[in-house]
């Protein structure tokens, strides 16, 4: 039970009145020895004792009933997340609302027929209901910047759709709600109540890269001694029969476009699906046989008798959650990739030069490539292995920012670095027995998915003896004691690729090719298309710096930051896809959130499809009934109490 008006508690001490005036009166008489009087205190010895307990009763129903007025007064809120009695929930300045927008947030709530995004609006006008003159503040997970609304409704108007709408993003949650506890302490708010509604997708956790992160939130909430409030709503999709679709990397030839899709479903029973593919807006279909759980399928399109340049839309068939069902392909913008490679370790340059001749067709090798001669701009891609100098690391730097690519290996020599674009700890090395092995990555996406059969590349047989750890950019795959083997970041429009280890002997296996040649082609293949056209995910730093994109399919008011679909620019198509990872269901663990996020200022709850989970009231009808009660005994006991004789009596 907390408080609105707690000062008002002070009026406690005015209980203790009835008992002073008790007291004072008390003192008036005086008593006096009168022979007489000792009869008629015979006569009163068998009923002192009761007079004493009601005159005891009165005083306390007198000081309880003033109690009860204080506490009416003070206007108790009764919640289910708060102790009995909380002083210190006072009225805050601010209510705030952490909004997970991320595309699995339009799945329905566990028996509800409403999405979980609806329910946990709805979540937070109920929780904020206790609260009525605090501010409002939304914050949510695609553009994480704070918005003040002037209320609750503000949220499901259609002018605010592009702010607190469904979306085909994903989400970082750490990262947004360390951004609203910092725009709490830029703005000097004292006391506020900080609401987060997610589906626990373990995608928008990213535990392992916001570790450092998750601590930090933990330490700020514990500091602010319950101040501030952290709630943790999770909302439970509902299960129901659905199927997802995901690229995991396409082919282009002269006459046909060869996507290498994924299909998952939770349906046993299916054999084939009717798949609709959708070409500048000729329609046709596609028999897809299907073997549940999942199926990696790579359709022929034919492409004979379309343009040169345009797009792909290929959907599956209607279910319960369209928004997982389509998939985004531009075709005709590709071109031959010029790759610069500039390694010291002479295993490393041979490796290097032999995989980038495999393809003389679609990658033209710069023999001649240096970052002395200022031609950087030449490249597409950077393969750089050993140390630079100060000059050319800014050169290199300036390169990445304006769209370049480059692939990192660490420097031969046993020593830390740290260049402009990269950090790496020290030289690692084990002995001839033993090796650093490698045990997690994404298999389902990215460079390091499964081959188009469904084989997993060979990354747990590589054998590491040396290791040089790249410490900046997202982890793409992790030796077994959590440390990264594979990294990628970005800055500005370009990326940065960076390994852990070299194609050299003397430190790993990666100069069988095993791992690395196939690597290294999804490298090229990510960078061989003009990253002005390539298909990109909607919520990424592509489709946040795009403005004024024309819609080809879908709502004409559309954006690429927030919805999947085919885009024009200047005559240039242009595909925004949904999250990928947002199709892959694994719901994050709350026990290992709460171990690290241990404050007793952190309340978790869950969503109920029955009933809303903050039953917040005010109690004040309470406290009023208590103290007519306590005014009514008190009434009571003050009436006179008639004489009873159960001694028989004559006749």
């Amino acid at each position: 039970m907390s408080f609105l008006q707690p000062i008002a508690l002070f009026g406690i001490a005015l209980a203790a009145v009835p008992i002073l005036i008790h007291l004072l009166n008390l003192m008036r008489h005086r008593r006096e020895s009168w022979a007489a009087m000792r009869f008629l205190l015979k006569a009163r010895e068998n009923s002192s004792r009761m007079s004493k307990i009601r005159r005891w009763l009165t005083l306390i129903s007198r000081a309880l009933a003033i109690c009860s007025l204080v506490f009416l007064m003070s206007r108790p809120m009764a919640s289910e997340d708060s102790s009995l009695i909380n002083f210190a929930s006072q009225n805050p300045e601010v209510v705030m609302l952490v909004m997970d927008r991320s595309s699995s947030m339009q799945k329905n709530l566990m028996n509800s027929s409403k999405t979980m995004l609806q329910r946990g609006i709805d979540e937070f006008e109920r929780f904020s209901e206790a609260w009525p003159d605090s501010k409002l503040v939304i914050i949510e997970t695609v553009f994480s910047e704070t918005i003040i609304v002037d209320k609750i409704e503000t949220i499901s108007s259609k002018e605010m759709n592009d702010f607190f709408g469904p979306t085909d993003c994903g989400g970082n949650l750490p990262y947004t709600i360390n951004q609203g506890l910092n725009w709490l302490e830029n703005t000097d708010i004292g006391h506020a109540q900080i609401l987060v509604i997610s589906d626990d997708q373990k995608s928008n956790w990213k535990t392992k890269e916001n570790d450092e992160l998750l601590k930090n939130i933990n330490d700020r909430i514990d500091k602010k001694e319950g101040l501030w409030k952290l709630h943790f709503l999770k909302l439970q999709p509902s299960e129901v029969n659905n199927f997802s679709l995901v690229c995991k990397s396409y082919r282009e030839e002269k006459d046909f476009f060869h996507p290498t899709l994924l299909i998952r479903s939770n349906q046993k029973d299916t054999q084939s699906l009717a798949v609709k593919i959708n070409i500048n807006g000729d329609l046709s279909t596609i028999k897809c046989p299907f073997s549940y759980p999942s199926t990696t399928w790579t359709p022929a399109i034919s492409l004979s008798d379309q343009p040169a340049t345009g797009w792909i839309k290929i959907a599956l068939p209607e279910d319960s959650f369209s928004h997982d069902n389509e998939y985004f392909f531009t075709y005709g913008n590709q071109a031959m990739l010029k790759v610069g490679v500039q390694c010291k370790d002479e295993q490393t340059r041979k490796f290097i030069t032999a995989v980038c001749k495999l393809d003389p067709q679609s990658l033209y090798l710069n023999k001649d490539f240096s970052p002395e001669n200022k031609t950087l701009n030449e490249n597409d891609l950077l393969i750089l292995q050993g140390s630079s100098s100060p000059e050319e690391e800014k050169q290199i730097l300036k390169f990445v920012k304006e769209g370049g690519r480059i692939v990192l290996f660490p420097d031969f020599e046993n020593k830390d670095k740290s260049d402009a674009f990269q950090k790496w700890r020290a030289t690692e090395a084990v002995s001839d027995n033993n090796f650093f092995e490698i045990s997690e990555w994404n298999r389902n996406q990215g460079i390091f998915a499964n081959t188009v059969n469904g084989r997993e590349l060979a990354l747990p047989y590589l054998k590491i003896l040396k290791r040089n750890i790249p410490t900046e950019g997202e982890t793409l795959a992790f030796y077994k004691d959590g440390s990264s083997f594979f990294k990628r970041k970005t800055i500005g429009k370009g990326v940065i690729y960076s390994f852990s280890t070299l194609p050299n002997k003397d430190w790993s296996s990666l100069e069988e090719g095993f791992v690395l040649v196939p690597v290294l082609i999804r490298i090229f293949n990510e960078s061989s298309e003009d990253p002005a056209l390539k298909f990109s995910e909607c919520g990424d730093t592509a489709s946040l710096d795009y403005k004024g994109l024309v819609p080809v399919t879908g709502n004409p008011s559309q954006k690429p930051s927030l919805k999947a679909g085919i885009y024009k620019d200047l005559g240039k198509f242009l595909a925004f896809n949904r999250k990928a990872t947002e199709s892959v269901n694994e719901i994050f663990d709350r026990k290992q959130l709460q171990e690290t996020m241990s404050s007793s200022h952190i309340l978790w709850n869950d969503a109920n499809a029955t009933r809303l989970s903050f039953v917040r009231a005010e109690i004040w009808n309470l406290f009023l009934i208590v103290m007519l009660l306590f005014l009514l005994a008190e009434s009571l006991l003050g009436l006179p109490v008639t004489n009873i004789s159960f001694s028989p009596q004559r006749l």
